[in-house]
């Protein structure tokens, strides 16, 4: 099965060239409740949470046992020290309340400590969280040395092996969800998971709840976004297309469109298919394409320009030259993301759809 090339490869380092902040050994941020890490009207105190305790955490929370694709995984109480190795897992405990000790560096500015704008806020007086790498697996040793009281993982991909030696840590370990594909649960799933797995499911319902509402409006206020087609593609090792299991086509779903014939048609297209460059004169009936990193292949480029889809104007491309938040907001599909994205995005796609090519595409700057 195709693995989208953004996991694949750790990403393009589209911002290599920044200065990376050094990383001291041990830096650590204490979790802490929604009152003293997140900001004024965060998630927890703009829905009126009851709850239980102090840090917020809900009434009859814990214990709590957690399915996950590994098993099932036992937690007690309401942990202090989580360390994220899912790639995106972060935005939803700073949401609620809870600054991780370490996240897992996905691709961006990795002086940012895995803290993107639209999470930023959340951040507080804490400490930034300490990066790790999975380029060559998880880094044991390192999460050890953080002396972590829950270490999970959503949006994650971790192996059998992995998930054994972190167990022999003594901690809990919540490993990404056993009914679907790996970096594949979906956003929403994820976060009910990460809510629950510190106490918050009612916090994190809520905190799903509004970012679907975002989704909603906004469909709502296209409605020539339904019944038609379109794709998020990327020139890699020829043309990818994102599969229907990968959080990208999936807002694309949510926000009324179709996925393109071209990848619902494919066998074992759950992530993504991967096809050669000749292929790319296949998309040109599209709705909409967003490309990702459009001028990575001359090839494509050449192709793609003879289409209809191309000459009626109904495409745009999303890189990080031009704008490395929104660059990465478009992968990460999380509760935080998801209405910083919406509102850059859906402008977007209805200049693409409407097929006059005289509608500019309006540009995102971060």
């Amino acid at each position: 099965m195709p693995i989208p090339p953004d996991i694949a490869t750790g990403r393009r380092r589209f911002l290599a060239g920044l200065s990376l902040l050094a990383l001291a050994p041990g830096l650590a941020a204490c979790g802490s409740g929604a009152d003293d890490s997140g900001p004024s009207g965060g998630a927890d105190s703009e829905n009126g949470t009851q709850d239980g305790t102090e840090d917020g955490t809900e009434d009859g929370a814990f214990p709590v046992t957690i399915e996950h694709k590994y098993g099932s995984t036992t937690i007690d109480r309401a942990p202090e020290r989580v360390v994220c190795v899912g790639l995106t897992d972060q935005d939803t405990l700073m949401a609620l309340g809870t600054v991780p000790v370490a996240i897992t560096y996905w691709f961006g500015d990795e002086s940012l400590h895995g803290i993107y704008p639209w999470a930023e806020d959340y951040l507080g007086e804490a400490d930034p969280p300490t990066v790790l790498k999975d380029s060559d697996g998880i880094e044991i040793e390192k999460v050890a040395a953080l002396a972590p009281d829950l270490i999970i993982g959503q949006y994650s991909g971790m192996s059998a092996a992995d998930y054994k030696k972190l167990s022999a840590l003594g901690v809990p370990v919540v490993a990404q969800n056993g009914d679907y594909a790996d970096y594949g649960t979906p956003w929403d799933v994820a976060a009910l998971t990460l809510g629950t797995a510190i106490g918050k499911p009612e916090a994190a319902q809520r905190l799903v709840d509004a970012a679907k509402e975002s989704i909603s409006q906004a469909a709502a206020a296209h409605p020539e976004f339904e019944g038609e087609t379109a794709a998020v593609v990327t020139p890699y090792e020829g043309l990818f297309i994102y599969g229907p299991e990968d959080p990208r086509s999936q807002l694309l779903t949510q926000l009324g469109f179709t996925l393109h014939p071209l990848i619902t048609g494919a066998d074992d297209s759950e992530f993504g298919i991967s096809l050669s460059s000749e292929r790319t004169t296949d998309l040109g009936d599209a709705g909409a394409v967003v490309w990702i990193d459009y001028s990575g292949d001359k090839q494509i480029d050449r192709l793609w320009e003879g289409t209809t889809a191309y000459d009626e104007g109904r495409w745009f491309d999303i890189n990080g030259d031009d704008s490395p938040d929104y660059y990465v907001a478009h992968s990460f599909v999380t509760p935080l993301s998801i209405p910083y994205l919406v509102e850059r995005y859906v402008p977007q796609l209805s200049a693409a759809v409407d097929g006059d090519p005289q509608t500019a595409v309006p540009a995102v700057r971060d």
